[in-house]
């Protein structure tokens, strides 16, 4: 596998001839130009001008079109400093992507009759605030109004004191219950990791096995998503990638340890991207629920106010596109699935770079998307 820096060159190389425009100018044409061979280099090279730009050491990248050629192309480094160039084939932390694959859980065990999504908190754990008038249903649609831990003061602070701590899902959730609810539950929309670990903990309750193993055995082998993993020992040896996130007043990326721990139901699980490509169809279809959410209704517009996305069990939903995104200690991940066009994207990189706020694989998204859909095009925003 060639670096980022030579598969930027040899694109530029391709640039000049095609007529000598920048990547941005390319993809502007980048329909009329006639063969899938000259769509996919005009991709890769205003992929690896922006990875180049913001100096991210690698990036895995798929584009899933309905009636074209998959394009799925690795960039750069894994590991810099072991000079390990990154694959298609490795599996990468996918964070926030985990929350998703939780609440397809808890709908399974819902479906079932196992769990009430409309019953209090409080039925199935105690000790939670207000876990009375809190409902399992607020917390998948992020509606419970307790504060998310991972915002907490504390936890930051002993985060950077000690970042390869484990940290168990009471340990976490201590650090929210130190402070007061910011609305009342189920009043409007707060995207809060918090709830997604209170999930994770009835899903547990319910069924009497760890997280890992009802997430696997109800969600991962059905699919067949093989190469999709919730860690269980909690240590990083198993990554083949490192993460690298950027220091305050340091003009350069700094190595970041990855500690799933500090997420668990909420972000510790890891995917290839083609794996992350068949969930997020499967993601995107909720049908064999919809006796049971039949009383909730619509998407949460109410999340139009913080974040112009609408979200709905486990996702967002943006212009025509359905998923989610994460930027969590060093890596990056987004997989969203357009249902009326057919179209996936997946972005995959071992940083946390942010381009005015904006993590930089949504910003890749979305002048993907424009090309790829001009009439539903994936808008880039700070993630809630």
């Amino acid at each position: 596998m060639i670096s980022l820096k030579d598969m930027l060159l040899s694109t530029l190389v391709f640039s000049s001839v095609v007529g000598g425009a920048s990547a941005q100018a390319s993809l502007s044409g980048l329909f009329g130009m006639s063969g899938f061979h000259s769509t996919a280099s005009l991709y890769t090279q205003f992929i690896a001008e922006n990875l180049h730009k913001a100096s991210i050491p690698g990036a895995v990248v798929g584009i899933w079109q309905s009636g074209r050629p998959t394009y799925l192309q690795s960039f750069g480094m894994a590991d810099p400093t072991k000079k390990s160039s990154m694959s298609t084939r490795m599996a990468m932390p996918i964070g926030n992507i985990t929350t998703a694959f939780t609440v397809r859980a808890l709908l399974d065990l819902a479906k079932a009759g196992e769990i009430q999504l409309n019953a209090p908190v409080s039925q199935y754990l105690s000790d939670v605030p207000e876990g009375s008038t809190i409902t399992v249903a607020d917390l998948a649609q992020m509606r419970s109004g307790l504060v998310d831990y991972l915002s907490d003061p504390a936890f930051l602070r002993e985060n950077q004191a000690h970042p390869d701590t484990r940290l168990s899902p009471e340990q976490l959730l201590h650090y929210s219950f130190a402070h007061p609810l910011l609305f009342k539950p189920g009043s409007r929309f707060d995207y809060s990791n918090t709830n997604t670990i209170l999930l994770g903990l009835i899903i547990e309750k319910v069924t009497g096995n760890p997280l890992f193993k009802v997430i696997s055995e109800q969600v991962l082998q059905p699919y067949k998503l093989s190469n999709t993993t919730f860690p269980t020992n909690f240590a990083d040896s198993y990554l083949q990638v490192q993460g690298y996130t950027s220091a305050d007043h340091v003009q350069k990326m700094l190595p970041v340890a990855w500690n799933p721990s500090l997420y668990w139901a909420s972000g510790a699980m890891t995917a290839t991207a083609t794996d992350l490509q068949r969930w997020a169809e499967i993601n995107a279809d909720l049908n064999e629920f919809a006796p049971i959410l039949a009383h909730y209704g619509q998407p949460d517009k109410s999340a139009e106010k913080v974040s112009s996305m609408p979200y709905f069990w486990g996702s967002f939903e943006n212009h025509g596109w359905v998923g989610d995104t994460s930027h969590l200690a060093g890596f990056e991940s987004l997989a969203i699935y357009a249902p009326k066009l057919k179209d996936t994207i997946v972005i995959l990189l071992n940083s946390d770079a942010t381009e005015n706020g904006i993590p930089v694989a949504a910003k890749l998204a979305q002048q993907l998307s424009r090309y790829i859909s001009p009439e539903d095009v994936y808008q880039a925003a700070e993630r809630p």
